[in-house]
């Protein structure tokens, strides 16, 4: 289900260097057709364990969303299936948003006992709006497709017949226009929009947080829970 491991992310973001190399206009990111999930979000199996090695343990996934953030050229994602966790902010890096009616966006941690990476939330935040990315990740819900359309998240949600093609024109239409004019606009629209400057102090806050809740009986219920399919029973300890 597209779940993101660390090969998987260095193969993404090696692909992303190619296609900066090859003078392409336009990016288009997506599962295969008719795919009932577009992404699982991140792979459970690589997780850390606990406090031992929690050191660097969101980096890769920091990594995979700042190499899409910052590819200069649009990046378009084409969303047909669901989206969970890691996936959602993925999905929010990218400049454009078209979805079938059908997609669902979740990020769930809340269920599992697991953090969440701060440059993550950051992402998150900054398309969601704070209100409904609290609703998102208190609730551990998923916002449909139509819903994040409302609130002008999604830029199009098109019936699954359509969406190749109308995806494909947009791209076209954008690999029409002056490359460098878009690519300052771009970066432009990145400057003024992207969350100030994180300060170090901040961010070790963010890791002692992710240790303590990877070395928590909630943490090791919440993944227990979810091999056994079973609702999980949170302690907070």
């Amino acid at each position: 289900m597209n779940a993101f491991n660390d090969p998987f992310i260095g193969e993404m973001i090696a692909a992303f260097e190619i296609l900066q190399n090859d003078n392409v206009r336009a990016v288009i990111l997506r599962a295969q057709n008719n795919a009932k999930v577009w992404s699982a979000g991140r792979d459970l199996e690589s997780l850390p364990n606990g406090k031992h090695d929690i050191e660097g343990w969101d980096t890769q996934l920091e990594a995979l969303g700042e190499t899409v953030l910052n590819c200069p050229v649009p990046v378009i994602a084409l969303i047909e299936g669901n989206v969970w966790g890691f996936a959602c902010e993925i999905a929010f890096s990218c400049d454009l948003i078209v979805a079938v009616p059908e997609t669902s966006f979740a990020i769930t941690p809340a269920k599992l006992g697991v953090p969440y990476a701060l440059s993550g939330l950051r992402t998150v935040i900054e398309r969601l709006g704070p209100n409904l990315a609290k609703e998102m990740l208190f609730c551990a819900t998923g916002f449909d497709a139509q819903r994040l359309y409302g609130h002008g998240i999604i830029n199009h949600v098109v019936n699954p017949d359509e969406i190749e093609k109308f995806v494909q024109d947009m791209a076209h239409k954008i690999s029409c226009l002056a490359p460098l004019s878009i690519a300052a606009l771009k970066q432009q629209i990145s400057d003024i929009t992207r969350a100030h400057y994180l300060p170090p102090k901040t961010i070790i806050q963010s890791e002692k947080r992710a240790a303590h809740l990877l070395g928590s009986a909630d943490f090791r219920e919440g993944i227990s829970a979810l091999k056994a399919k079973r609702r999980p029973k949170f302690q907070g300890k």
